[in-house]
């Protein structure tokens, strides 16, 4: 465990002490004051099958949260915490927000010099120059993001660099079920949330001639089905049956008898927009495929897992989407 045991956070008297020194050597996750290790636990648990506690969090000793608690001792990945963030803030330069830290344990896997792209490799990859990740730490750093994005936090990477996703930028949704839906009573039962939705061309006719169909899909433009410009920005529903279950359904008993996924995804939208604009056309694709959620888990039920696995409630869907 890293960390200093016999001092307390002054701002946070209830947490352990941090020592920038070892701050420093790791990656760490970043988050504000009313971030519940619980709710920590409840994430990287619904990603990582096995997760657990191997040291819970008591008094003012941090826990240690194991990735790998059954693996190789020859690999480690574990998450450590929480830690008040007061006597690391300044040296590290966190942002003023900061309040714990859990400290990110992985060994360091990374790739010989990646190609340069015009549009970089994404904030995380980038954060590391052109040697990115890649292996364990990789899969434990998409973790840890996908964590901060859900809680509003953020990841320091040992490079120095902040990395701070946008909640805002996961607009894609998935309702997985075991129940199928023919094009035409897909295209029904979405009337409401995604008026003019066109079918892609063959699926009906497969299925209306008696043929198995495996998958299919639709389109829709949120300004209306005759306004497809090129280059606009659109939803996609995608239809088909999944083929590995993702971890946070691997305790529900309805996936014995086979799962389909309805991905409803963004396509050619700006997730991090800057402008107003953006930001507008942002909030009303994801108010239109939050719609289009609840009516499809109305229809099959199942689960929503947003883009990065995590589980969605209807209800909390179904007050944003209003």
């Amino acid at each position: 465990m890293v960390g200093d045991h016999d001092e307390t956070d002054p701002a946070q008297p209830h947490l352990p002490r941090l020592a920038p020194a070892v701050a420093a050597h790791h990656h760490l996750l970043l988050l504000a004051a009313d971030v519940e290790p619980d709710e920590v636990e409840a994430l990287v648990v619904s990603l990582v099958v096995g997760a657990r506690w191997t040291t819970p969090a008591s008094g003012t000793l941090p826990g240690v949260l194991d990735l790998l608690p059954d693996a190789d001792r020859h690999s480690r990945a574990t998450l450590t915490g929480p830690w008040g963030a007061a006597a690391t803030r300044g040296p590290l330069g966190l942002p003023d927000w900061v309040e714990t830290i859990f400290v990110i344990d992985v060994d360091a896997e990374r790739s010989g010099p990646a190609p340069t792209l015009a549009g970089g490799y994404g904030p995380l990859l980038d954060a590391f120059g052109p040697e990115h990740p890649e292996g364990l730490e990789r899969q434990v750093l998409d973790v840890a993001h996908a964590c901060a994005r859900r809680l509003a936090g953020a990841l320091r990477v040992t490079t120095g660099v902040l990395v701070e996703p946008d909640p805002g930028s996961a607009v894609d949704l998935a309702v997985h079920a075991p129940t199928w839906l023919e094009p035409d009573t897909l295209a029904h039962v979405l009337e409401a949330a995604l008026p003019g939705l066109v079918l892609l061309p063959g699926a009906d006719a497969v299925a209306h001639h008696g043929h198995h169909l495996d998958g299919y899909g639709a389109t829709w433009h949120h300004r209306g089905a005759d306004e497809l410009a090129e280059g606009a920005d659109h939803v996609v529903v995608e239809v088909e049956a999944v083929e590995v279950l993702p971890p946070a359904l691997r305790t529900a008993a309805w996936t014995s008898a086979g799962v389909l996924t309805y991905a409803l995804r963004w396509i050619d939208g700006d997730r991090t927009p800057t402008s107003r604009g953006g930001l507008r056309r942002r909030d009303d694709a994801r108010a239109s495929i939050e719609r289009a959620a609840v009516a499809l888990h109305g229809a099959v039920g199942g689960e929503i897992l947003d883009e990065d696995g995590f589980l969605v409630a209807p209800d909390q869907l179904a007050d944003h989407a209003r």
